[in-house]
């Protein structure tokens, strides 16, 4: 009588594989999900500037900022909270946005500074360490390090 079936080495065998594959996915995923979040990042950034020019456009000056916040809600120097509508006398942003991988125990945001009347830097850090677009802003900026991203005018 001949038996048919997978000897207990080669089902090891076949899972040891399986965990392997399963393993380099993942990490694969991962890094996908980083990238993602960094291209919104950039997105969020541009989005903002946006908003600030429009600004810039009724007031002839950005801005003002105090610990990374903008100082243009309401009246034009209330403190404009990210989360919530960037609007003075017109509304710029309906949202400002939150960096995404902010929670509600652990909010992260971006960074608005305004250097002169004319000029600001936005700056958010991205998870992906080796983004050439980090190093463009910066040295287009003039400012930022490691893996910061910078938007200015």
């Amino acid at each position: 009588m001949i038996k048919r079936g997978f000897t207990l080495i080669e089902l090891l065998i076949v899972i040891t594989i399986i965990g392997i594959l399963s393993a380099l996915v993942l990490t694969n995923v991962q890094g996908v999900r980083e990238r993602a979040r960094d291209a919104r990042r950039k997105s969020d950034l541009n989005a903002i500037k946006t908003a600030l020019r429009l600004y810039y456009n009724d007031f002839g000056s950005y801005p003002t900022s105090t610990n990374g916040i903008i100082e243009g809600c309401s009246d034009g120097t209330t403190a404009c909270t990210w989360g919530s509508a960037f609007a003075s006398t017109n509304t710029y942003m309906n949202s400002l946005p939150l960096d995404p991988s902010s929670t509600t125990s652990n909010p992260r945001y971006y960074t608005y500074t305004q250097t002169s009347a004319d000029t600001y830097t936005l700056t958010a850090e991205l998870e992906n360490a080796s983004d050439p677009d980090a190093a463009d802003s910066q040295a287009r900026c003039g400012v930022g390090s490691g893996t910061d991203y910078v938007v200015c005018e």
